[in-house]
């Protein structure tokens, strides 16, 4: 049973919202940012630019920075690529991350 408080300034039951899902289209996105990347693994050098543009900015969501210092776990020990597809398309740490799609702009090109 998921867990119920009740409503401010009633005696009426309300249901906690569970956890959403990732939309599909960003599961598709994903699939596609770490295609390209296992093609071409040089270009893990942007994800990181684009983790340390976001870092520089004090002002953004608690949300972005604490998906970044998640990634920067998995950066932490090597660029493995297959690591960071596991943990970015897991449920814990993953979930949080794609929220954030602009952490990977810039890797498929549109040409």
């Amino acid at each position: 049973m998921p867990p119920v408080y009740f409503k401010r300034g009633s005696s009426l039951l309300r249901q906690r919202r569970s956890n959403r899902a990732t939309p599909a289209q960003h599961m598709v996105y994903f699939e596609q940012v770490f295609a390209e990347l296992r093609l071409h693994p040089e270009k893990i050098a942007i994800v990181r630019r684009n983790i340390a543009e976001f870092q520089s900015q004090p002002y953004l969501k608690q949300g972005l920075h604490t998906a970044i210092d998640r990634l920067l776990l998995v950066f932490e020990d090597d660029d493995d690529i297959e690591l960071l597809y596991r943990q970015v398309m897991s449920d814990d740490i993953g979930q949080r991350v794609r929220r954030y799609p602009l952490i990977s702009k810039g890797i498929i090109s549109n040409l």
